[in-house]
């Protein structure tokens, strides 16, 4: 039960993390910033509506998580329906997080060049306006020969860092992911954090490390989905 209680408070968050970090990009702050990111929000500006399945493998420390297949539809500007087989850990918003509240949240602190796999690559810094944000900073490499985001690196303190990758595939002349992998670290909690009206200190009952791997296929895009699909409650809860 306990596992089973971890488990769901667990994955929607590395999920919505992992995700999250990818929107989080669509915009920025400084010029150069904003020049690369407009890019890559124009190159998704075709697509109205999408489906999209969903499967999902974690291997996470201590936790044991089947693996779970669904149906994602999603449509603009920022409608979310997950449909899974009995599965609730999917967050509705996880993999298509409200852009207007992430741009609220993030402005850019930096531009630089890199390489990935021997491929040139723009890296755009983005940084929380307010200390209770997280991630409290991302770096985001960004292909732009088909302005695609490749990698993104997130910190948010000293509890948790994610790096995560895309691989890409052309949808109607669309590039859109077809994999996703995050990995991730949870740093052992401070020994010296302690509070006296707690009571005895547990044992750390947080996954340290782990790997969420996602692979999408079978896109369906611009078929007009109704609003209706998207006022479905979720049932398994």
């Amino acid at each position: 039960m306990k596992t089973g209680r971890l488990r769901q408070r667990i994955m929607p968050r590395v999920m919505a993390l992992s995700v999250a970090a990818a929107v989080a990009v669509a915009r920025g702050g400084d010029s150069a910033g904003e020049t690369i990111l407009h890019n890559i929000e124009a190159r998704l500006a075709p697509v109205h509506d999408y489906t999209v399945t969903l499967d999902v493998v974690a291997d996470i420390e201590r936790l044991n998580v089947p693996p779970m297949h669904a149906t994602m539809y999603f449509k603009q500007p920022d409608k979310v329906h997950i449909d899974a087989e009995g599965f609730a850990m999917l967050p509705r918003e996880g993999l298509q997080p409200n852009v207007g509240k992430l741009l609220a949240k993030y402005a850019v602190a930096g531009v630089g060049k890199d390489t990935l796999d021997g491929v040139p690559v723009r890296k755009v810094m983005l940084q929380a306006k307010s200390d209770r944000s997280f991630p409290r900073s991302l770096a985001v490499y960004v292909n732009t020969q088909r302005w695609t985001t490749e990698r993104i690196v997130t910190s948010g303190g000293a509890d948790r860092l994610v790096t995560i990758s895309f691989s890409y595939v052309q949808v109607q002349g669309i590039w859109l992911p077809d994999g996703m992998r995050a990995a991730f670290a949870l740093a052992p909690a401070d020994p010296t954090e302690t509070d006296s009206s707690a009571g005895p200190l547990r044992p750390p009952q947080k996954p340290r490390n782990g790997t969420v791997t996602v692979r999408y296929s079978n896109y369906r895009l611009n078929t007009g989905l109704s609003d209706d699909i998207f006022k479905k409650e979720t049932l398994s809860r």
